[in-house]
This record gives structure tokens, sequence and C-alpha cells, in this order.
């Protein structure tokens, strides 16, 4: 008799999912948008130390903006935080703002535990963001994610995934955005 219960609500349980299947939340954007040419989204978070991080207001101080999406558990994007910091070092000085926000949906001290067992962690600012703001803003399909904000708060380069080699486009887009395109 048990069985036969279990089996008619299991029944049950796969035509009603059959019939409703979930819901779905689906971006009112193209994939890939907002890509180059668009305006930069803009957005207010604390960093991990709990400083305010205005987009806005980093845009207006003439500075262009590397928006890398990353998560602790994303090889790729591990991989490839392994390349950014170099031209981190060599293009931070230079102007260039680079904000790393985190894509695992974790509260600030949560990451603070986590990175230091990272094979290669950010020595950028990382923006925690556990309520996914800023992914939705700029329509987060995947990770990583790098996207390259101009002076003019206008976006010249999105590319989503990471192989090796890449960073060698990111690095020309970020030539392109600095003063006289070093």
């Amino acid at each position: 008799m048990r069985g036969k219960l279990v089996a008619g609500i299991m029944a049950g349980a796969f035509l009603f999912a059959s019939l409703f299947p979930p819901v779905v939340r689906a971006s009112s954007q193209e994939p890939g948008k907002p890509g180059p040419g668009d305006a930069a989204p803009f957005f207010t978070v604390e960093d991990l130390g709990g400083k305010k991080v205005a987009l806005e207001e980093i845009l207006k101080s003439g500075k262009p903006v590397l928006l890398n999406f990353w998560g602790l558990r994303c090889g790729a994007c591990i991989e490839e935080i392994g390349y950014l910091n170099p031209i981190y070092d060599k293009y931070s000085g230079k102007g260039v703002v680079f904000l790393g926000v985190n894509v695992d949906g974790v509260k600030a001290d949560v990451i603070r535990t986590m990175m230091p067992k990272m094979p290669n962690s950010p020595r950028f600012t990382v923006l925690p963001d556990p309520e996914f703001k800023i992914p939705d803003l700029y329509n987060l399909a995947g990770a990583p994610l790098s996207i390259v904000i101009g002076r003019d708060g206008k976006i010249t380069y999105r590319h989503q995934d990471f192989k090796e080699r890449d960073e060698k486009a990111l690095e020309e887009a970020l030539r392109r955005v600095l003063p006289g395109g070093m």
C-alpha cells in the first residue's frame, strides 16, 4: 500500500512539473548587452573593506574601468585572475580602476575567508554582491566576464569566458581607453 502511495505522489509530482514548468527569470536585455557602444549601468556597493565604490564617481573622475565578474569556484575565473594581476600592476598606475565583482552570492566575510586559499587571488578591489545586482545590470550569462568602460562611461570591450591569450585582447582594449591610446 505504501509503495502505491509513493508511486502516486511521484506520478502527481511529475505531472505537476510537466504542466507547470519552473519560472526562470529572464533578463530584459539581449545576450551580450550592454556591450560595446552602450552606456555602462551605474552601481554603488561596498568593497571587501566596507568602502563605498560608486561607478559613476569613478567615471566622473575621468578614469577608465575594468569590470571583471568572477567566482570562487570558477576555474576559468581563477585562471584569468592570474593573468589580470600583472595587467593590474601595469595599468592601475596609469589610472585604470580594476573592480572584481564576485558572483557567488555570498557576503564579504566568506570571500575574505576563501581568497587566501585561492591559487590566484585578486590584487584589485573586490566587490561582494550577494543580491546579484551588478550581474543583473550587466546581463551576466556566465563567468568570467570582463568589461572595459572608457572614460566617457561607454563600454568598449566585453568578453565572456577565458582562455590563455584572451588577456592580450583585454590589454589592447585597456590601452585604447587610456589618454593617447598608450
